[in-house]
């Protein structure tokens, strides 16, 4: 899973719509995390894709939830991370796992191993 410089900064720039046209259709395994677990793994793939984005651009600007912005909001990153992490935890089998933080696409690929 590579994410290039180019859609970090398509991300960057449109935060709301990116995030709205890659997740819209996966808002119920975004709010249960049994849904997500059922969900196929080129799914589940396309989430964290967008996950690690989400964190990336936080990192590098800032840009997360904003509460004033009722019309448009992005999820919480710490929630969709959440999320993400214990949705793949009960894909997993339900193994015990611990977010090591920093980079998704790579705590996912440990919990998927079992490392």
């Amino acid at each position: 899973m590579t994410i290039d410089q180019k859609e970090l900064a398509l991300a960057a720039e449109h935060p709301r719509g990116t995030e709205r046209r890659r997740l819209s259709k996966y808002r119920q395994a975004l709010n249960d995390a049994f849904a997500y677990a059922s969900l196929p793994e080129a799914d589940r793939d396309a989430i964290v894709r967008w996950a690690e984005v989400r964190r990336r651009i936080l990192e590098s600007a800032g840009l997360d939830h904003d509460p004033a912005n009722l019309a448009d909001p992005l999820l919480p990153y710490a929630r969709l991370r959440e999320q993400v992490l214990e949705g793949e935890r009960l894909a997993a089998g339900g193994t015990a796992f611990s977010d090591p933080g920093g980079d998704l696409v790579a705590a996912v690929r440990a919990l998927r191993s079992g490392a």
